[in-house]
């Protein structure tokens, strides 16, 4: 049997949420990881044979990925997206205030 003696209070230190799922934007399908922290998000792509990778979706021709972080940010979380089927509708002006 092994003893220890509690010195502090366990707490959350630092926490990070990840959520991944997959949308289809202009046909293609996009399978994406979101995560978040008090440091900021990151948005990651899955790409066949490469997995997940960062994308840095304030680029020049990613406009999909600003789309995406976009609603993201007015949704609240990727969760809040709906269920299988459901289709999200966002203004350009939004998106183009995330950018």
């Amino acid at each position: 049997m092994a003893t220890f003696t509690v010195k502090e209070e366990a707490y959350v230190r630092y926490q990070m949420t990840t959520w991944q799922g997959e949308i289809e934007m202009d046909g293609e399908t996009i399978a994406y990881r979101y995560s978040e922290d008090d440091n900021g998000s990151e948005l990651y792509v899955y790409t066949e044979g490469d997995g997940y990778n960062q994308v840095n979706w304030t680029g020049e021709g990613n406009e999909k990925y600003q789309t995406l972080m976009a609603a993201i940010g007015e949704w609240g979380s990727p969760e809040d997206f709906g269920s299988v089927g459901e289709e999200v509708e966002i203004d350009d002006t939004v998106v183009e205030d995330y950018i």
